[in-house]
């Protein structure tokens, strides 16, 4: 039976690129898983707004606190934060099909703190219940800092409990916030326990819910290892007790809560709980046991804003390391290569579709000479292909004598078959930080261009009235063009080879190198969900190896003269 031509470079760099897409795909699909007694006191005019709330009785007042990227809005009652606003961000409107509408981190209420008291007598009670009043506002002259202070009553004696708000003039997204108690007389109670309960309950913002929910996530630092950030599970329930917190983000794609302690806290204990639809992703509750003391403030400062590495890096507290691109090695690709490429870029001011493809041609230029090697032994090894077939025929019966000779053959004209392994090996790195990379760039998000709406989600010409597995239900015309471009690419570099092969019988088997054609249907499959800026940038890059491919080989490889130094090296040999 005669041997079929394989192209063993690109069938095991196609067999690593599909184990790496599997890898990548169950992890990622699986769940569709931060004063001063001079200072000026002003008197209050805290435009505050009237709701009715269960207690007949009382009205929940509201007041406002902002600056120039955050609107924070106090309830009295619980004396908690209600609403935050983002001045310069907004969420996906699906009515009309972009990002239009206010964002908000926290929404009526989906964001609880309070402090609960529990004594040995059973005697218990929780701030939530209470009503604070605002007795004064401050701003400091020389920094800026505004500061409320909400103060409460104790309800079973004297003294008071007041929370204290503090927030930056300029572009700070982080506010401070404290305890402070006033000759609180329920502090007398023996056997007394006091905690903090935190339950948040994190709103969707994004077109795609499921993709979203998957980069949703608890993260947290510790003291015993400050420089690394720790994780919860994103696709599943899970709770733990963490010693020595630094901080506690409650990470979303594009944006997060992070919870910063004055102190290092010695234990907490915390839960994330998914939601499978709905206006929430997943519920996150944290509990710490605390000590007030009279008169003294338990301080903590709270995130909410944007995954920006500039912002983030700013804190010097490692926040930077939540946003996720990627691991290990991929995550050092991800920032100081295409995150240095992509800024520079930026700086042009030009669409980001075509900041895009832009960064395509500056990576493709850097891996040309990977490229240009590919080329080379591609060539080569058409070249020698009558010879092979020799080989094959001559020693059909013999497969040990066959793959020396054919090895022989390698060896005297001086290539190494599996070179080509290694370059795909050395560029499946790049292909595989570019899953990570797009969807985490917050600069990207809401960017349109042509017909995309946005380059972090995937663009829909169709929506399917019905569900494929790993395909979804919509029709991304970016996929398409990539997976079209790549069929072209693909039957291009494999010009010449039989799809099949006859034996001696006339009984015709399938050549192996058909594994290459089932490349583009792949990837219509496993990227159709995927940020269409990746689908944008693969497009690019395969219409740029059509254009190398052509200009190689007319310009740069005459295989005429690579025959003529094959056969020399064969007589010298």
């Amino acid at each position: 039976m005669k041997d079929k031509n394989l192209d063993y470079s690109s069938i095991i760099g196609l067999i690593l690129i599909l184990s790496v897409l599997i890898i990548f795909t169950y992890f990622n699909n699986n769940n569709h898983t931060n004063t001063n007694k001079n200072n000026n006191s002003k008197k209050l005019d805290l435009n505050h707004q009237e709701f009715s709330i269960p207690d007949k009785r009382k009205k929940n007042h509201f007041f406002l606190l902002e600056n120039n990227v955050l609107k924070l809005k106090i309830s009295s009652l619980g004396g908690g934060i209600h609403d935050v606003l983002l001045k310069k961000y907004k969420a996906y409107d699906s009515l009309l099909s972009y990002h239009a509408k206010n964002l908000y981190l926290i929404k009526n209420s989906s964001f609880l703190y309070k402090l609960s008291f529990l004594n040995q007598k059973g005697l218990n009670f929780d701030t939530n219940t209470l009503y604070f009043q605002p007795i004064f506002l401050e701003k400091n002259k020389k920094s800026g800092i505004r500061t409320l202070t909400m103060r409460a009553k104790n309800p079973y004696g004297r003294g008071f409990l007041d929370y204290i708000y503090t927030i930056g003039e300029k572009n700070q997204y982080d506010i401070g916030f404290s305890i402070r108690t006033r000759n609180f007389s329920f502090f007398k109670k023996k056997g007394l326990v006091s905690y903090l309960n935190l339950e948040h309950k994190i709103l969707s913002l994004e077109k795609d819910r499921d993709w979203e929910n998957s980069y949703t996530q608890v993260c947290y630092s510790v003291s015993s290892n400050p420089d690394s950030v720790k994780y919860l599970s994103e696709k599943k329930t899970e709770d733990k007790n963490i010693y020595g917190v630094k901080w506690i983000s409650h990470k979303q794609q594009f944006f997060s809560f992070i919870f910063i302690p004055e102190k290092i806290l010695k234990s907490v204990f915390v839960q994330s709980e998914n939601f499978s639809s709905g206006f929430f992703l997943k519920k996150v509750q944290l509990k710490t046991f605390i000590n007030p003391v009279k008169n003294e403030d338990i301080s903590f400062r709270f995130y909410f804003g944007p995954l920006d590495l500039k912002v983030l890096k700013k804190y010097q507290n490692g926040f930077e390391n939540i946003i996720p691109f990627g691991w290990g090695f991929l995550k050092w690709i991800n920032k100081y290569f295409f995150l240095i490429v992509f800024q520079f870029l930026e700086k042009t001011n030009l669409n980001y579709g075509v900041i895009i493809i832009l960064m395509t041609i500056v990576v493709k230029l850097i891996l040309y000479p990977i490229t240009y090697k590919q080329y080379k032994l591609s060539a080569i090894m058409k070249s020698i292909r009558p010879e092979i077939e020799k080989l094959n025929h001559k020693y059909r019966k013999d497969v040990f004598k066959k793959q020396k000779a054919i090895m022989e053959l390698y060896h005297n004209v001086g290539i190494n078959p599996m070179s080509g392994c290694i370059s795909t090996l050395f560029q499946i790195p790049i292909f595989y930080s570019l899953f990570k990379f797009f969807p985490t760039i917050i600069n990207l998000r809401g960017q349109s261009f042509l017909w995309v709406e946005d380059l972090t989600s995937y663009d829909s010409i169709f929506k399917l009235p019905f569900f494929i597995p790993f395909y979804g239900n919509h029709v991304s015309l970016l996929t398409l063009l990539y997976s079209l471009a790549l069929l072209v690419y693909t039957k291009l570099s494999n010009n010449g080879k039989n799809n099949f092969s006859k034996n001696e019988n006339n009984s015709s088997i399938p050549d192996m190198n058909f594994l290459l054609y089932l490349m583009p249907i792949v990837m219509l499959l496993f990227i159709n969900s995927y940020a269409s800026a990746l689908s944008l940038y693969y497009f690019t890059s395969n219409i740029i190896n059509i254009g190398f491919f052509f200009f190689i080989k007319e310009f740069m490889l005459n295989e005429k003269k690579i025959l003529i130094k094959i056969q020399e090296k064969k007589k010298k040999s």
